[in-house]
């Protein structure tokens, strides 16, 4: 019984966690990426990238 009752607790507990969790307003926005995308144009390329570029340019000079 007590086996029976602390798995049927478990499972409402994670089923309205997930019903809250699905009902949040700002679930589906992209309003970070959006932000990182501007911060990206306005800085440039970022080190990675240059490191990147650098590579290609040894690789093809070699």
């Amino acid at each position: 019984m007590i086996d029976n009752f602390a798995l049927l607790l478990t499972h409402v507990l994670i089923a309205i966690a997930l019903i809250r969790l699905l009902g949040r307003a700002d679930l589906d926005t992209e309003d970070l990426l959006e932000v990182e995308e501007e911060k990206v144009e306005r800085d440039g390329p970022s080190l990675r990238e240059k490191r990147r570029a650098r590579a290609r340019a040894e690789a093809r000079d070699a």
